[in-house]
Parts: structure tokens; C-alpha cells; sequence
């Protein structure tokens, strides 16, 4: 009813006229009118139009609320409103107003018995565990966020929820190390399965198929998916995957990329279910929309701000990358917490989901940047509501981990400092060498795994079968979401290949089906290897030895990865603390059969404190150097937790499955977790 009155002095041609007699009753009776209708009319109107819906992203499910509201309008003769234009605005205004009422007042929802149909709804569709878990795991990760940012969040006072557990010891705050490649999917693949091995990165060569291959390609990411599944045990069995790379085992799987691409057939019906009452809601979808625009909007402003900073590297400005962080911050954390309230609602036993609007923003304006910490604060608002969920209103009680895959680094560009991209001085180098030009290409894919996602979930109907509108909507989202280009191995004078990863690369001589060593190197490229290792750029160039141990090299030293043997005046890995750990990470690299014939690292700038990145990014993950192998990990204050549950990936996922474990009533024991009915 507030949120009406305030509406009506906005809009000129949404008002409220004083001189009707009784106009005090049109107020208490237009909002009734409304709900009524909503519950009604709306309903009908989104399963009659689900394709169109979905293929639009919920484009007629906004339009239904102005519609609905312009129509009860005309049931009060005191409300006028001129047009449907007016309405609809009016509908965007009001849901601002009540998200903004309910915020500052600490409440779950601004339309209770709405959406206490929709979770009625929605334990029905869902999915039902046959044996009624003890207690519930909820695994929310916050993706690049390392232990050292987040120390500095709490102490600007931008996580007041976070601090509040801390504060209450509830949870305990700890580091835990992450390894090499410092990016979600391999350290995905440690948690959520208990094995990481031969994930080499985000991006990798497949010498056997001389293929390009790239995580955010599902057929791809199934490939590294299927070897971490084949020897680990999934720690999301009969649970719950929204917004992730792996799927972890998950018995219903949410906009996550494994799982896209999939035979529309195999869909499972609680994973449809959850996508439609997204835009069943009155109030979620038009929220989402709304903070999409307004993260938009920001992110323009903060990144022409950024521009004036001269301590933040010049990166190339893009509005379609702007618009790609909207989706990433404000739709998808939406769509995320909507869907996390649903299966907290069902009971389900474990749920996990990845939350990547602070990662995109930081890699763009730097980890502790403004941009960045005000995306953590969103999040700790909705945090507040799932913790008073999950203690008050589902049907058992959740445990809550709050995690980060890894942490991000502060960088400079290579291409700043140099002039040139690492393929382009990689191809310099090279052609030096040669006495004629080479052909290095960077394997780069854009950043779009968020709104591939998003398409394909949406992308389920026949072309034939859709109007213009539902056309234009899909056109729209495939211009955001850029094409793959594939890059095919040649026989003659073999290309090279970089494919990067942040601070790191791997780097391929196509047209090999097995891994050269540094002896095979140095004789089909004398002097490559001295010049990387040589360029100031570059920190270290790791190589394998044929018949021998893997070895780091740099300017003025080379250094055993095994045995910890040094050559020359200096070590590689001087720069770093815990030589010996990375040392050991390093070596585990390289014994990959995935892994590049040659691995780079950016080097350290330490009068900058920064780390040479290859990519275009302020801040950066993925190598080694700073806090992006410091992420951090806020656990329950009451779990038995050592030293050794914190050293690695795999580590981690021997804790939250043991403790998964014992959150299952004895009888579970003989039961297969997973058994779900869909």
C-alpha cells in the first residue's frame, strides 16, 4: 500500500485522485484487488506463454504485472492511470519501493502468501529424498574472494552478516590453499569430486584430437568432468548444483555448464519446475531485472571512474562486458538465492552454489575496489535471509559453509608493460629464431559461460514453432554470447598455441601427440626456451626432462621441482613463500599429459606488488603469486577441523563429506545417497 502512494507522486499519469469521495478506500482496496488478481490471472498467463517466456528471459512474465495492475485500476474509479505504459513503470516503481521497504526492514519477502504458494508449488515438483537427512549441508561460494579481501570487506564493515557469525562463534574463519591452476574448475574438481588431476586449466590443447578445448564449452568441461568423476566420490549425491562448472554428482543441476547441451528429453522435471516458477513469482523476476539495470547502469559509471584512476591499468573498455557483469552480479545472484530458497524449502540434503559477481568485477577494478566490495555486500544481505531460513523455516536445519575457489592477485597487463601480447612476443621470439614468421595463436574464448548458461537453459523450442517476439528475445541474448572458433593442429611448421590462464600459461607445439620435453624443445627451437626464461616479464618457464624430474627455470637458475636441487645463482620460485609447497605443485603440473609442453608464470613486481598477467585484467587468478591461492573457508565453530583439512582441494572435499556423512540418519548407510525421485 506504500509502495502504491509513493508510486502515485511519481508518475504523472499514475495518480490518485483525492477529490472521489471514499478515495481512502480504493487505497485499501486496489492493493487486494491486485494481490487477488496476481494470484489469479497470473498463473494462466505464464504457463500459457512458458516458451516465449523462457526464450525472452521472462520478458512477457514482466509485462503481465503492469497488465494485471492496469486492469485492476479500472475497478477504482479514485486510481487513475493513463495508459499501460504508466502501469508498467508504476509495477517497476512499486516492486523498487517494496524490495527497498522489506531490505531496511530485515523481511524474507514482499509477497508472503504469493510465495508461499510458489514453495508449495515447488515441493512438489522438486526433488524428494527418500530417507529425511538429520541435518542439511548449504555450500555458498564466492567466487575469487581471498582471505585476505575478505578480512578487508569485514573491516569496512561491508559483510556485517559474515562478521555477525563471526562475531556470535557461530563459524570460524580459515585459509586454505587452493594449489595450481588457481581457477574454478580444476579446484571444482578437487572439491566437489576429491580428484583434480590432469586438469591443466582453463583452457587446454588436446593433442590426441589437435583440438582446442575450453571449460566454458560443456562438451569440453564434461571431458574433465567424467575423469574427476571415474576415480572420486561427488560430494553433491542427492543434492542440489545451481550456478557452477561441475555438477559435483548433483541430482538436479541449475544453469550449470556440464550440464547444458544435454537432450532436452533427459531434462529432469524438478529442473524445468525451478525455471518456471522463477517467472511464476510476482515480485523475484521483476527484482532481478530491475537490479540488472541498476548493476548496468553502475558498472558504466564506475568503469568510466576507473578510467581516471592512475593507479588501475588502462584495460580496453567494453559495454558488452558491462552488460555480461550485470547479468553475472545481479540476475544471476537473484535467480541463485530464488532457487536456493526452494530446495531449503524441500529439505533437500546438500545444496551448492557458486555466486561469480564479485570475481567479474575484480578482475576488471581490482580485488578490494569499490565495485568489487559493494557486489559482497549484496550478497551478505541475502545471506541474512537464508541463515533466518534455514534456522526458522525449512523442514530441517541447514549447516552453512561459505567458501572461495581461490583468491585474486592484484596484476599488470603484459601488453601494457611490453607493448605486446605473449603471443605476439612469443611469435617475435620465435621468429627470431627462425629467420621467418611463425604462427602463434592465443587459444582465448570470451567470458561467457554465465549467459551461455543462461541460453541454453532457455534455448529448449523449436524455431519453427516461435512468434517474432520470442525470435528477436533468443537473437538478442546469442549477441552477447559470442561463438567458439576452433583451432585445427597443421602438420607443417606446427603451430603454436598459449593458452592462458591468468598469470599463467600453457604452451603447445601442435602437431605432437605426446608432451615434448626440453630436449625435443631446445632442438626444434634453439633458444626459445632462454629468451622466455630471460624475458622480464616472465617469473618462470616450467619444463619436463626427458627420462628425468620437471624442472622451473628463470634467468639465472634452474631448480629441480622433485628433489629441490638449484643451478645457477637464483632460484625460480624466490619470489614466492613456501617454495617447497609450490615446488611440489608445479611438479604435479607437469606430470599432467594435458599440461602445455612448456608453463609460464607472469613475474613478480614487487614494487608494485603486483604480478605480470596475460590476460587483459586488474586483478587475476590461475598461476601462483599473492592471494590468488588464499581463499578462505568460514566453517561451522563446532567441526573437529586440523591443518591438514586445509591444504588442498581434495582435502577440503574428505571434510564436507565426512561431515555430509554424518548428517544422515544411521539407516542411510545402506541406502544409495543419491536416490532421488524425481
Amino acid at each position: 500500500m506504500l509502495a502504491l502512494l509513493l508510486a502515485t507522486s511519481l508518475l504523472p499519469g499514475f495518480r490518485l485522485d483525492t477529490g472521489y469521495p471514499r478515495w481512502w478506500v480504493a487505497v485499501l482496496r486496489l492493493p487486494l484487488i491486485f494481490a487477488l488478481a496476481l494470484i489469479v490471472l497470473r498463473p494462466i498467463m505464464v504457463f500459457l506463454t512458458l516458451p516465449l517466456n523462457s526464450l525472452t528471459l521472462g520478458l512477457p512474465s514482466l509485462l503481465f504485472n503492469g497488465l494485471i495492475l492496469y486492469l485492476s485500476a479500472h475497478t477504482e474509479a479514485a486510481f487513475v492511470i493513463t495508459n499501460y505504459g504508466e502501469a508498467f513503470v508504476g509495477t517497476l516503481i512499486i516492486t523498487g519501493i517494496s524490495a527497498g521497504i522489506t531490505g531496511w526492514l530485515g523481511l524474507d519477502e514482499a509477497y508472503p502468501f504469493f510465495q508461499s504458494v510458489i514453495y508449495r508449488l515447488g515441493r512438489y515438483f522438486g526433488p524428494r529424498s527418500e530417507i529425511k537427512p538429520l541435518r542439511g549441508l548449504l555450500i555458498l561460494q564466492l567466487d575469487g574472494l581471498s582471505h585476505t579481501s575478505l578480512r578487508r570487506a569485514l573491516n569496512r564493515g561491508r559483510m556485517p552478516t559474515i562478521s555477525a557469525m563471526l562475531a556470535k562463534r557461530s563459524h570460524r574463519l580459515h585459509r586454505w590453499h587452493c594449489g595450481i591452476p588457481s581457477n574454478t574448475p580444476a579446484v571444482q574438481a578437487g572439491m566437489l569430486y576429491g580428484d583434480r588431476r590432469n586438469i591443466p586449466g582453463y583452457r587446454w590443447f588436446d593433442r590426441q584430437e589437435q583440438k582446442l578445448r575450453v571449460v566454458t564449452r560443456p562438451e569440453d568441461l564434461r571431458i574433465l568432468e567424467n575423469r574427476a568423476a571415474a576415480s572420486g566420490r561427488p560430494l553433491l549425491e542427492g543434492g542440489s548444483c545451481i550456478n557452477s562448472f561441475m555438477s559435483g554428482g548433483a541430482a538436479k543441476r541449475l544453469m550449470t555448464v556440464s550440464a547444458v547441451g544435454e537432450d532436452s528429453s533427459s531434462k529432469r522435471e524438478g529442473e524445468r519446475a525451478d525455471f518456471n516458477l522463477f517467472f511464476l513469482s510476482p515480485n523475484a523476476y521483476t527484482k532481478a531485472v530491475m537490479d540488472s539495470i541498476w548493476d548496468y547502469l553502475a558498472g558504466l559509471v564506475l568503469a568510466l571512474v576507473g578510467l581516471l584512476d592512475r593507479d588501475r591499468p588502462r584495460l580496453k573498455f567494453s559495454i558488452k562486458r558491462v552488460a555480461q557483469q550485470a547479468v553475472a552480479t545481479a540476475f544471476l545472484r537473484n535467480l541463485s538465492f530464488f532457487w536456493l530458497k526452494q530446495d531449503m524449502v524441500r529439505g533437500v540434503p546438500v545444496i551448492y552454489s557458486n555466486f561469480v559477481g564479485y570475481d567479474d568485477m575484480a578482475h576488471h577494478s581490482g580485488p578490494d575496489a569499490y565495485a568489487a566490495q559493494i557486489s559482497l555486500t549484496a550478497f551478505d544481505r541475502r545471506l541474512r535471509q537464508l541463515r533466518r531460513r534455514a534456522r526458522r523455516k525449512s523442514p530441517i536445519r541447514y549447516e552453512i559453509v561459505l567458501l572461495s575457489d581461490h583468491g585474486q592477485t592484484p596484476s599488470m597487463p603484459f601488453r601494457i608493460l611490453y607493448g605486446q601480447t605473449i603471443e605476439e612476443a612469443l611469435a617475435e621470439i620465435m621468429s627470431k629464431i627462425t629467420g621467418h614468421p611463425m604462427d602463434v595463436r592465443l587459444a582465448f574464448d570470451p567470458e561467457i559461460s554465465h549467459t551461455a548458461s543462461l541460453l541454453a537453459e532457455l534455448d529448449d523450442v523449436d524455431e519453427s514453432n516461435l512468434g517474432w517476439a520470442a525470435l528477436r528475445g533468443r537473437r538478442a541474448l546469442r549477441r552477447m554470447t559470442p561463438e567458439y572458433v576452433d583451432l585445427e593442429g597443421g602438420d607443417d611448421d606446427p603451430r603454436v598455441v598459449v593458452c592462458v590462464s591468468g598469470s599463467l600459461a600453457h604452451i603447445y607445439f601442435t602437431g605432437h601427440s605426446a608432451p615434448l620435453n626440453l630436449d625435443d624443445i631446445r632442438q626444434l627451437h634453439p633458444g626459445l626456451v632462454e629468451a622466455l626464461a630471460n624475458h622480464p616479464g616472465l617469473g618462470l618457464v616450467a619444463a619436463r626432462r626427458q627420462g628425468g624430474d620437471p624442472v622451473a627455470l628463470c634467468d639465472d637458475g634452474v631448480r629441480n621441482l622433485i628433489t629441490g636441487e638449484l643451478a645457477g645463482s637464483t632460484d625460480p620460485l624466490a619470489p614466492f613463500d613456501e617454495r617447497d609447497r609450490w615446488a611440489g605443485e608445479l611438479a604435479q603440473l607437469m606430470n599432467y599429459s594435458d599440461t602445455g609442453d612448456l608453463v609460464i608464470n607472469g613475474a613478480w613486481l614487487p614494487d608494485r606488488g603486483r604480478i605480470v598477467v596475460l590476460e587483459e585484467q586488474t586483478s587475476s587468478h590461475g598461476g601462483l603469486g599473492g592471494r590468488q591461492t588464499e581463499p578462505f573457508v568460514l566453517l561451522p565453530v563446532q567441526w573437529p577441523v586440523g591443518g591438514m583439512d586445509l591444504e588442498s582441494p581434495e582435502a577440503l572435499h574428505r571434510l564436507l563429506y565426512r561431515q555430509k556423512a554424518q548428517m544422515m540418519p544411521p539407516e542411510a548407510s545402506d541406502v544409495e545417497l543419491g536416490n532421488l525421485q524425481e
